[in-house]
């Protein structure tokens, strides 16, 4: 069976993750050779992977659960109880974000008020920090799972059909130093402070 443009590009965008730990120069090689697949080539390696691996053998874990996980690099911006916020690393448009609900959600109505409320505060981070001209807040339901997508347009309205293209670790890295949130500073110093104040006042003459 043939498979489909949009199955190419999660293959080959599952591919891109599995060498994201590589060094430099070995990355570029791996990425090379995978935008050089054709379609058949993709074919011919899923069976070959179906008939290499052991029917004991546990299903791989989705890319949103190793995400989830930990266990594949991601630039996170934000997290809360329910979702971890994660700039895509093949954004549609400049700050794109995706919301990936930490249990897999199958359905968007079953998406927990809190995931959406995460989404939201990234778009208003989006539009204040990044100047974004409008913002659409999507759901998707892409390997299996159902994910929020926070995508800013700037100058013309863009929507998940548009054309992608990756960014380098180092420039959405970028982008998240503006997008994280900024964390309080410690009121522990002023109270030190006030309380060396207090043991140094001068004793009182009875």
């Amino acid at each position: 069976m043939a498979l489909t443009p949009q199955q190419i590009k999660e293959l080959k965008s599952q591919l891109y993750n599995q060498i994201a730990h590589l060094p430099p120069e070995q990355k570029k090689a791996a990425q090379a050779q995978i935008d050089s697949l054709s379609p058949e080539a993709l074919e011919a390696m899923i069976e070959q992977q179906k008939e290499k691996s052991p029917k004991s053998k546990a299903p791989e874990k989705p890319i949103f659960r190793k995400i989830i996980d930990k266990e594949t690099p991601s630039v996170i911006i934000d997290e809360s109880l329910n979702a971890l916020a994660v700039l895509d690393i093949f954004p549609i448009s400049h700050g794109h974000t995706i919301i990936i609900p930490k249990k897999p959600i199958l359905s968007p109505k079953d998406l927990p008020t809190q995931t959406l409320a995460l989404a939201k505060k990234i778009a208003k981070r989006i539009s204040s920090k990044l100047k974004a001209k409008s913002i659409q807040i999507l759901t998707e339901t892409k390997f299996g799972e159902t994910i929020i997508n926070v995508l800013p347009s700037y100058e013309n309205p863009v929507d998940l059909s548009a054309s992608r293209s990756q960014s380098s670790p180092e420039h959405l890295e970028s982008i998240a130093k503006k997008l994280r949130p900024i964390k309080k500073k410690s009121s522990s110093k002023p109270k030190q402070d006030l309380l060396t104040q207090i043991l140094t006042l001068p004793r009182r003459i009875p």
